[in-house]
């Protein structure tokens, strides 16, 4: 039995460096909390929002993507609420 990677898996949405220098510039990118440049964060504080971040991304992706199933099953799109509901019920 051989023991292999599948192809495929868990991409991630966006890098951890360029996620890392943008939070520390104070830009909150992809959502994240707003710093002050010039105090900077704790560690924990940036591996929380990067987590956070990918996790709000992946899910985004997923109801995206149901979204898509639904539609080319001839089935109506979610309207901004349902679309609302099914992100916060996948973070």
């Amino acid at each position: 039995m051989d023991l292999k990677p599948m192809n495929g898996g868990f991409l991630r949405p966006f890098g951890t460096a360029w996620f890392i220098i943008e939070f520390l510039k104070g830009n909150g990118p992809e959502e994240s909390a707003r710093i002050d440049p010039e105090i900077g964060a704790p560690m924990t504080d940036i591996h929380f929002e990067y987590k956070s971040a990918l996790h709000r991304a992946h899910a985004t992706d997923s109801v995206q993507k149901e979204e898509e199933r639904r539609i080319s099953k001839g089935q109506p799109a979610y309207s901004e609420e349902e679309f609302d509901a099914r992100m916060h019920y996948t973070i």
